[in-house]
């Protein structure tokens, strides 16, 4: 996940920036810079494909002092990892520096246009399409904080942004759109300052402010002011921070499952970095240790889990299955280890675990073992005791889940997973290129839409309220949307204590059709898809019995809303993205209906993050 930092005021920004940096480096990156506003009005630049304290050294050498500058941490999700793709990316003419946290989705037709319109852009970046647009806004009478304003309108995607420009010094401008990952804003009797992460502001002044979507800051060594999307300027109340360090790691956020929901826009960033070509439309998972020959063996793979981690092992099997057209299936860790299965060197399993520690999976593992079958963990702890066992190991990169019940695991782990079928796919020659180009290319869509849809949290909130009543809830859905079904009851479960039943919809006339009524309402997964005609249908058969349904629909579906009670809208995605994007709306119910019932959706009652016991 990137780093940002930001200052502007009487002290050298240099040290400020690095110590910043330094901060941020718990989050992952592969390379690192700043910019500098230096004395004699320049706008001076240093990166390294790297880590922090090579670039001090760096700065150490060039002896580059400023007041005013921005420093970046990258993880790369365009363009491989070297200095021309680091951040800070330079305009034309070198008036114009910034740095950008998350994914511009259109960002390749950008880059056409300004190429015809004579920029010359240096890297493979899509960040860097972005100070161009600033550039040519500038170029045309703006000021700073109008032209990025404006050159964010033109952007499709979810993003964090901070630009600062030689012509107005002393000044740097941050704007957050969607929720691609927050701004603090930290507010310095000598100065300002801005980052990603509070940890960078807190030896400095504990008066913070966070930005919400859509909304800038513009600070000086003097002032900051706050506007809106519509460039009016606002009023933001600022934060005493007590300095703890929890409170430095919950920032705004008042527990630990809501902050990290909010995570998960950068993080399936995190995912895909270095890993996915949109360009090309091609992955690079060079953690997978089979050769083709071995991949084009294989004739079954199992995926094992527990809990959350069995839902996104059950994702995966129908991606595996649908795309490399191997036989797949998803097992219970705790029933797999006991049923004596059948493997062999031709089978390929996949233990899903967050922590790479949960006994059952890691005794699967043994079993597996024993029969020769080859091994994959998809895990978040490298050097846990499953990435040990496996052949191999593709690491989630979620970060830190401190929230007992999972949320940003999971959603990164089946974005690996879907990338992992494409990879078999390609190698076993079952996908067209035009498919497999495509099922890339969507990728690109994830942190835009988990971002607007974490933005409708006030819809969330009302459901929720009328929830808490309730005692009993039913989750539908089919195909893809079945494990998500089951993942969002096991949240309902977990936090809020409300029995909650996942179910395949298709097997409502075999038994739950006896349950419905009034008292129990549906949560009904019917994106648009193969299976909506089959989703209404079931729809019809809950409404017939007198049933309440909550459904989630993909926007601008006619006919689903005209039935049911109430609608909650999906970005328009593929089958299999639309399952993912499921999953944070069924979060957000979950966590507010938790707090509106005073239960603490951290720490659930007799649960804990890791089973390392039978």
């Amino acid at each position: 996940m990137c780093g940002i930092v930001a200052y502007t005021g009487s002290a050298d920004a240099t040290p400020i920036l690095l110590k910043g940096l330094k901060s941020l480096e718990y989050r992952g990156y592969d390379s690192a810079g700043v910019a500098i506003q230096t004395a004699l009005g320049t706008m001076e630049v240093l990166k390294t494909a790297g880590r922090v304290e090579e670039l001090d050294a760096l700065v150490a050498e060039s002896d580059i002092t400023g007041h005013t500058g921005i420093g970046h941490t990258r993880w790369a999700t365009h363009g491989v990892v070297n200095r021309q793709n680091s951040h800070p990316h330079v305009s034309c003419d070198g008036e114009v520096a910034l740095v950008h946290n998350g994914i511009v989705e259109n960002y390749l037709e950008l880059r056409t246009e300004l190429a015809a319109d004579g920029h010359t852009l240096l890297s493979d970046t899509d960040t860097e399409a972005i100070v161009h647009l600033i550039e040519m806004n500038m170029r045309a009478g703006q000021s700073l904080e109008d032209a990025l304003l404006r050159a964010a309108g033109r952007l499709k995607g979810a993003g964090t942004f901070v630009v600062s420009a030689r012509n107005e010094p002393g000044k740097i401008v941050g704007m957050r759109t969607g929720n691609a990952g927050g701004i603090v804003v930290g507010h310095i009797d000598d100065g300002n300052m801005m980052a990603s992460d509070l940890l960078a502001v807190l030896p400095y002044t504990n008066k913070v402010v966070y930005l919400d979507s859509g909304e800038q800051a513009i600070i000086t060594n003097a002032s900051v002011i706050y506007r809106n999307g519509d460039g009016d300027v606002i009023d933001k109340e600022i934060i005493i921070s007590d300095r703890s360090a929890e409170s430095a790691e919950l920032g705004a956020f008042p527990h630990f499952m809501l902050k990290e929901i909010h995570e998960q826009a950068e993080r399936v960033a995190s995912a895909m970095r270095g890993r996915v070509d949109f360009e090309t439309g091609s992955l690079n998972l060079p953690e997978i240790p089979f050769t083709d020959e071995q991949i084009r063996n294989f004739d079954q793979v199992v995926l094992v889990g527990m809990g959350t981690s069995l839902h996104s092992a059950m994702m995966g099997a129908t991606l595996i299955e649908s795309f490399a057209r191997i036989p797949a299936k998803a097992e219970n860790a705790s029933e797999f280890r006991y049923k004596n299965p059948v493997l062999n060197e031709n089978t390929l399993v996949i233990s899903v675990t967050q922590s790479g520690e949960t006994a059952d999976t890691l005794a699967a593992m043994e079993g597996a073992a024993a029969q020769n079958a080859k091994q994959l963990a998809v895990v978040e702890i490298d050097g846990s005791q499953a990435t040990r066992m496996a052949d191999g190991s593709l690491l989630v990169r979620a970060g830190l889940e401190v929230a007992v019940a999972s949320t940003k695991t999971m959603t990164n782990t089946v974005v690996c997973l879907y990338m992992l079928a494409i990879h078999l796919a390609s190698i076993r020659g079952t996908m067209s290129q035009e498919a497999r180009k495509a099922a890339v290319s969507d990728l690109a869509s994830l942190p835009g839409g988990i971002g607007s849809l974490i933005s409708q949290e006030q819809t969330y909130k009302a459901i929720a309220e009328r929830l808490v009543t309730r005692h009993h809830l039913l989750y539908l859905g089919r195909g893809f949307m079945f494990p998500a079904a089951m993942e969002g009851a096991l949240k309902m479960k977990e936090i809020a204590y409300i029995h909650a039943e996942g179910y395949a919809a298709g097997e409502m006339k075999h038994g739950v059709n006896a349950l419905i009524s009034e008292d129990m309402p549906t949560i009904a997964l019917a994106p648009a898809g193969p299976l909506h005609e089959k989703m209404v249908s079931n729809l019809n058969e809950v409404k017939a019995r007198g049933g309440q349904v909550i459904a989630i629909v993909t926007e601008g579906d006619e006919i689903v809303p005209s039935i049911v009670d109430e609608v909650i809208e999906l970005p328009a995605a593929s089958e299999a993205l639309s399952a993912i994007f499921s999953l944070v709306p069924m979060q957000l119910l979950a966590y507010y209906t938790a707090v509106a019932l005073k239960q603490d959706p951290d720490k659930p009652r007799n649960l804990a993050k890791t089973v390392t016991v039978e």
